[in-house]
């Protein structure tokens, strides 16, 4: 049973560690992404690639909250309140996009 324990521990500590940069890459390819103009292949084809890429930002947000994060016994106080941050803009994010849907 410890093994287990240990084995969840240190899986959410390597969640803990990449997700922050993750979501903030998200994020920012999101806003990046939205806003340019349409392109090409015009506004199906960019409403697809934002509809990707605000379901890749859900699944780090489901990721977190899986994994119990932030909490600062796992990445201390500092690391906990910037992923609470990011993970703030990150739902505001699909929020905003769910409402011009």
């Amino acid at each position: 049973m410890s093994k287990n324990i240990t084995i969840e521990h240190a899986t959410r500590e390597q969640i803990a560690e990449f997700l922050p940069e993750a979501i903030a890459l998200a994020v920012g390819s999101y806003r990046d992404h939205m806003s340019k103009t349409i392109g090409e292949g015009g506004f199906e084809s960019h409403h697809k690639q934002a509809k990707v890429a605000i379901s890749h930002i859900e699944l780090l947000i489901k990721l977190a909250k899986w994994a119990d994060l932030p909490d600062k016994a796992v990445i201390g106080d500092e690391e906990a309140s910037y992923l609470q941050g990011l993970m703030t803009k990150a739902e505001a994010e699909i929020e905003a996009y769910e409402e011009e849907e």
